[in-house]
């Protein structure tokens, strides 16, 4: 049915876009008069053509005396000529790029004729191809003219032209030496990733892992290559993976695993990224590439059935397989390494004093240590027995702390600091080994003194607010959940007990604490402001309360969750019921306005009805999504649609919202109401 769905919308966009078309055609005459008439005259020159009005939609709607004059030989190259060669400095510098502008609009209208034109003219590939050859930096204007040019040609006419760069020994290099430049980074990313076709963009994919892509891309972020190259090739890494990701994530097709992202997230690979970051000097971009590293980000986030979006639900088995797979990956190439990382946590590249609003910060944190931190957080969340071990014994978990309270203002900083902490308590109950569980147990609770560095700073803070002017210390927000969690943690597994055994007094403190002073912080915490939360009252003039997706309590999403399936019950079975107001149910304007209200609605229920009304209620399920599947059956039928189908159909549709009358509506008029709703 999905499938049948994503083709009849094809269709209708397809129409569309038709319907536009033709809009300009019929509805653009005088422009095409003008057009036609200055065609008309011997000798005119292009740039006089070029100088018509409205001449980019009279070649959009494919005028078809303009199309023959643009595909004329000599038009066709001067085209080419004006995107690829830089005009003369002694223009005026408001149209030294008019007509370079124009001829690219032009070329990229996306007309058949032009396209088949300069895809299967070898000449004029060569020229556009000469654009690479030049010495860096290129002009950006024109590289951005270049870069839409062949990235409708690689996407319009994929197979000609990507034969035509294969054969081209230089292409890759010449790629690699302009990537200074946005518009060169820009059509490298569009050749990795949006090549459409199954068999096409696996054939592109494979060519480009050949050409050892991945591994020249990581090379460049040597620090000794120029700037500009080292921070585009870092975002266009940083955004390959991204959509590389997305792509296996969210597609319908049957694909091969991408070539490219394997060689990427490939031991071999993320160790000669650690050889360039590590040999020479430090460099923060190069630290930067460790946010590929990071297994969880994604574009488009998940939609549960609360309305409320959240990266981490409903995984598919592959998706988890395949973070375990790269978080093994990065854990048993990072290992050897560990050194090299806590050295960069002590000794990160030099970042000059900043101005904040809490004043100047002389040595600021860098995102190399906030990069390297994020990184520590993931591989410690793998539960790798090596990797724990390494970092114990180099006294990583100290400096994590220490760095957690030198910045007090960088909330970055503590989220990971915090993900690192827990992540490693968890190990004493998720570890087989007991021994090896204890003994990090043992570093963070007595060598590192956790809970007492966590008290002492809670109490410190408190000092400070009761003064003058007192500053509530930025870290608090962490404190108090890094603390609530421990407290779990001690509560709900062996962790409780094993501090009670090793530290009794640390043990005393943290029960005191809990019931006193963490107590009445969580309950502030917990008080919800203006007394009521967002979504527990609507009001009657508010519209969009119900799409604003407030994260709520189980409880409450579950009454009105039940409280909205109850106003789609159908007429047979409301006498099942009990407590119910017929009134209610008997006018058909005030049960579509109640519907507006459904969550100020209240149905109290006797306990002895529960289990016939869950079965009801199931029936109830069943048969709206019985409805459903019928009625989207009859949506998207094989049978042709226009615009004035659509028009009527959705009068016809709005009708039966506005309809004034006190009739009941009928069976289909129902239908269709539940279906909207």
């Amino acid at each position: 049915m999905l499938v049948k769905a994503s083709a009849e919308a094809t269709k209708i966009l397809r129409l569309a876009a038709e319907f536009t078309t033709m809009f300009w055609k019929y509805n653009n005459t005088s422009s095409s008069s003008q057009i036609e008439a200055l065609l008309g005259k011997e000798d005119v020159t292009l740039q006089e053509v070029m100088d018509a009005e409205d001449i980019i939609n009279e070649c959009r709607v494919q005028n078809k005396i303009l199309i023959d004059f643009l595909l004329k030989p000599e038009m066709m190259e001067e085209l080419v000529t004006l995107t690829t060669k830089e005009p003369s400095i002694e223009l005026d510098e408001r149209v030294r790029f008019k007509y370079p502008n124009v001829a690219c609009e032009l070329l990229t209208c996306d007309v058949p004729a032009l396209n088949e034109r300069l895809a299967s003219d070898e000449v004029l590939l060569d020229k556009l191809y000469t654009f690479l050859e030049c010495d860096p930096p290129l002009n950006p204007l024109l590289a951005s003219y270049f870069s839409k040019i062949m990235g409708v040609l690689i996407a319009k006419k994929t197979e000609q032209v990507l034969d035509f760069l294969k054969a081209k020994d230089t292409f890759i290099t010449l790629l690699l030496k302009h990537l200074g430049t946005s518009a060169i980074m820009d059509l490298m990313l569009k050749l990795m990733t949006q090549v459409e076709g199954v068999e096409m963009r696996q054939n592109i994919l494979n060519w480009l892992d050949s050409q050892r892509i991945m591994q020249s891309l990581v090379s460049l972020l040597n620090p000794k290559i120029d700037k500009e190259r080292h921070y585009n090739v870092a975002q266009l890494l940083c955004d390959f993976i991204r959509v590389a990701r997305d792509n296996q994530r969210n597609t319908t097709e049957r694909a091969d695993p991408d070539p490219l992202l394997n060689t990427l997230e490939s031991s071999e690979t993320v160790s000669l990224l650690l050889d360039s970051m590590f040999k020479e000097e430090k460099s923060e971009t190069a630290i930067y590439f460790l946010a590929l590293l990071d297994v969880y980000q994604s574009s488009i986030p998940k939609f549960n059935s609360q309305n409320m979006y959240n990266s981490n639900i409903s995984e598919e088995a592959s998706d988890i397989e395949q973070k375990q797979k790269i978080i093994f990956n990065t854990s048993q190439t990072i290992r050897t390494r560990i050194k090299d990382f806590h050295n960069l946590l002590l000794d990160p590249p030099y970042k000059a004093p900043i101005m904040t609003t809490v004043g100047t910060i002389n040595l600021p944190l860098g995102n190399t240590r906030l990069q390297v931190t994020k990184l520590l957080a993931t591989v410690i969340s793998s539960n790798n027995e090596e990797l724990l071990n390494e970092l114990e014994s180099i006294g990583t978990f100290p400096v994590l702390l220490d760095l957690f309270f030198k910045y007090p203002w960088n909330n970055f900083l503590h989220t990971q600091v915090e993900n690192c902490l827990i992540s490693a308590l968890k190990t004493h109950v998720s570890d087989e080994n007991e021994e090896n569980s204890n003994a990090l147990t043992k570093h963070l609770l007595v060598n590192c003194k956790l809970i007492e560095r966590i008290l002492g700073a809670w109490k410190e803070n408190d000092e400070q607010q009761a003064q003058e002017k007192g500053v509530r210390q930025g870290y608090m927000g962490h404190l108090i959940s890094m603390t609530n969690k421990i407290v779990e943690l001690c509560s709900s597994t062996s962790l409780g007990q094993y501090l009670k055994d090793h530290l009794p007094d640390v043990a005393k403190s943290l029960d005191e604490f809990r019931e006193t002073t963490l107590n009445e912080t969580n309950k502030v915490q917990e008080t919800l402001l203006g007394g009521a939360h967002p979504n527990s009252s609507v009001e009657d003039n508010d519209d969009y309360s119900d799409l604003i997706p407030f994260p709520q309590s189980s409880a409450l999403q579950q009454q009105m969750f039940s409280q909205y399936q109850m106003q789609n019950l159908t007429s047979q079975y409301i006498d099942g019921y009990s407590g119910f107001n017929d009134d209610a149910f008997n006018d058909g304007d005030d049960t579509l306005q109640s519907i507006d209200h459904r969550t100020d609605m209240n149905f109290d229920l006797s306990e002895g009805d529960l289990v016939q009304q869950h079965e009801i209620f199931k029936q109830v399920c069943a048969q709206n999504i019985n409805t459903l599947d019928d009625a989207d059956d009859q949506i998207f039928e094989d049978r042709e649609h226009t615009f004035q189908t659509v028009i009527e159909k959705q009068d016809r549709n709005e009708a039966v919202y506005s309809s004034d009358s006190d009739d009941e509506p009928s069976g289909d008029d129902n239908m269709e109401v539940d279906r909207k709703l």
